[in-house]
């Protein structure tokens, strides 16, 4: 009767381990991709907007830019703290 009982219950075992272990069915879209295609959609159009309004904020008319003659890089003394820093002169 023990070894009856014994038996039984390692078929069970093995049975209910076999259903576990049997393969599941695969999923080939993954739950992300939808949601990734959208934001990737949005933030395009955000960004294609802000690059042609890029334009709408900067200087009017005509800028002109006159070139500099010679600069040069000096180290000057502060006198309120006495610390020695570089600074750029330009003519």
């Amino acid at each position: 009767m023990r070894k009856t009982i014994l038996t039984l219950a390692s078929a069970a075992a093995l049975a209910t381990a076999g259903i576990a272990a049997a393969p599941q069915p695969a999923h080939a879209v993954a739950w992300w991709v939808a949601p990734a295609i959208v934001a990737g959609a949005i933030g395009g159009v955000a960004v294609g907007a802000t690059a042609a309004n890029a334009n709408a904020y900067g200087p009017r008319g005509d800028v002109y830019v006159q070139p500099t003659a010679s600069c040069r890089v000096i180290r000057e003394q502060d006198p309120a703290t006495g610390r020695w820093h570089r600074m750029r002169v330009c003519n």
